[in-house]
């Protein structure tokens, strides 16, 4: 179904899950000391206005370890085509400027019960190990090793996006994830396009944002027809950020990301936020 396909793109360009997901090995991230700061978000996925899926992260950062936790769910009519849930996680090392991966882990359940289990490993100096269970083949359109190395697995990009590793400490728009998610490579790229003011329909924020705009730019691992033919339409997004008590962290939030196709107005809206388990307070966009 190509309009559930699109969905959970923008969906996966939001909070990025990948392929799949149950995090067997995010529950054993080392313990840590120092500042703990968290963020929560979920998001309500809509199909012209109908809702099709729900997503949610829940991310934990204990002294220099991070660890990172979402789910998705279809729901409503988009089940009678294409059922699934994902869950997946991630842990590892993240500073001021720096983040390094060390475990992604995910399990995918969708129709006619099918599973898939997607596990990468990351090694200082070392290539990313994938583990796949079943196996899958990419003969044909294989991510080259050179093009593995410096990447974020699905959920690590969000933290780097949203915890303001990799942007500028004035604009949390200004970054860019380069993603391999155990079979793709992709970049995902933040751009600011202004300052405005924004209130949600849902009553769960109003004040200052970004209006930024987004690009997922398939690099490799597709099929030679899905980059010569599959191209993702613009997409926006309302960025807003909030400070954790401690420790300071400022976290970008995406309120709302929406894009225009061919079977209308495709969205994916926050209903809930909360940073260090509290409602946060707004800072600026």
């Amino acid at each position: 179904m190509k309009l559930a396909t699109f969905a959970f793109g923008l969906s996966l360009v939001t909070l990025p899950l990948g392929n799949a997901a149950l995090a067997a090995g995010g529950a054993g991230a080392d313990q840590s000391e120092g500042p703990t700061s968290g963020l929560f978000m979920a998001m309500t996925i809509y199909a012209g206005g109908i809702t099709i899926g729900k997503v949610d992260m829940d991310a934990k950062i204990i002294g220099d370890k991070y660890h990172v936790v979402s789910n998705l769910e279809t729901s409503g009519v988009v089940n009678a085509f294409w059922q699934s849930e994902i869950q997946a996680s991630s842990t590892g090392k993240i500073e001021q400027h720096l983040l390094q991966p060390t475990l992604y882990d995910s399990f995918y359940t969708g129709h006619t019960e099918k599973h898939q289990e997607v596990s990468l490993s990351y090694e200082n100096g070392t290539p990313v190990r994938l583990y796949a269970n079943p196996p899958y083949s990419t003969t044909g359109y294989e991510v080259k090793s050179e093009d593995k190395k410096s990447t974020f697995d699905p959920l690590s990009a969000v933290m780097f996006i949203s915890s303001g590793v990799g942007a500028k400490a004035d604009n949390p728009c200004s970054v860019l994830a380069p993603v391999y998610d155990g079979r793709r490579r992709y970049n995902i790229e933040l751009t600011k396009v202004k300052e405005t003011n924004v209130k949600m329909d849902n009553g769960l924020y109003s004040g200052p944002a970004l209006l930024c705009s987004i690009k997922y730019n398939q690099l490799s691992g597709y099929k030679p027809r899905v980059l010569r033919d599959a191209k993702f339409p613009e997409i926006d997004a309302w960025v807003a950020t909030f400070t954790s008590a401690n420790g300071g962290r400022k976290f970008a939030v995406p309120l709302r990301v929406w894009a225009k196709s061919q079977y209308g107005v495709i969205a994916a809206v926050t209903t809930a936020v909360k940073v260090d388990g509290e409602k946060p307070i707004p800072t600026g966009g």
